[in-house]
This record gives C-alpha cells, structure tokens and sequence, in this order.
C-alpha cells in the first residue's frame, strides 16, 4: 500500500490554521464569559468595547503562543504572523457586519455634535482597523515568545 504524502506547504500552513482555530475558540469563550460579566453587573452597553478588545487581545495571544509552541523557533515572527492571520477575518467581519464606518458617518458626528454640547455620547466608538492590528502584533508577538519558551512538547 503506498501512502501519498502531504505537500510541504501543509505542513507549513498547518501551524498558523491550528493557531488561528485556538485563537478564535479562546476569543469567543473570552466574549461569552465577559458578555455575562456585563450582564451580571449590569455595566451599561458603552462599557462593553473595552470587554471586546480584551478578547480580541487573548484571542491573539493564544493564536502567537501556539504558533511559537508548535514551531518552537522564531516565536516573534510566527506568533505575530498567526495573531495577524486572526486578525483579517475580524476586520473583514467587521467591515461587513459595521459596514466601511468612518468619521464622516451620522451617529459619529451626531456623538461629535453632542459632546461639544457637553453632553455624554451615547456610544463609544469602535476601535479602529490599524489599532486592532497594533494590538494583534503586540499581543501575537507576546504570546509567540511564550509559545517557545515554554517547557515541554505542544
């Protein structure tokens, strides 16, 4: 019986798509749990994006750590390329569900015209596409360097 081999590509992109799997469970349990702390505490709504970015952030940071751990060498690079991975589907969903939102949109510059009035918004923003990715290379290099440093096999 001969058995076909797997193309070295696979083997290569197997990491990041195993990683970007892990990050997007460990983002959305993360999303889950803070979603019932918001409801639990009765926080209002407003307070919620921050909860969202936190999660999007572990979500990366599991992404990079198993990246690192499952090549265990170069960690930075693999872990900020996994966390990047993960992080075009979010912005790509974001786009979409959000639509291209920019500062020019009504509700902005309705939330503009009413803290110039100096009364509170009624939402905070989102946070922008280039943070998300300043936060992914933060977090996926963070966790790639765990990833290899850490003891024992993956």
């Amino acid at each position: 019986m001969v058995r076909k081999s797997k193309p070295p590509s696979y083997r290569r992109f197997k990491v990041y798509i195993v990683s970007v799997v892990l990050g997007a469970i460990a983002s959305g349990t993360a999303l889950i749990l803070f979603s019932l702390l918001v409801f639990i505490l009765r926080l209002p709504v407003t307070q919620s994006g921050i909860f969202s970015l936190l999660a999007f952030g572990i979500g990366c940071l599991v992404a990079g750590f198993t990246a690192g751990a499952m090549k265990r060498q170069g960690g930075l690079g693999a872990g900020i390329r996994a966390a990047l991975l993960f992080t075009v589907p979010v912005i790509v969903i974001g786009f979409v569900l959000g639509g291209f939102a920019s500062e020019a949109t009504p509700a902005v510059a309705e939330a503009a015209d009413a803290a110039r009035e100096g009364a509170p918004p009624a939402a905070i923003t989102g946070v922008s596409s280039l943070n998300r990715i300043i936060i992914a290379i933060l977090c996926g290099a963070i966790g790639g360097v765990f990833g290899v440093n850490k003891n024992g096999g993956f």
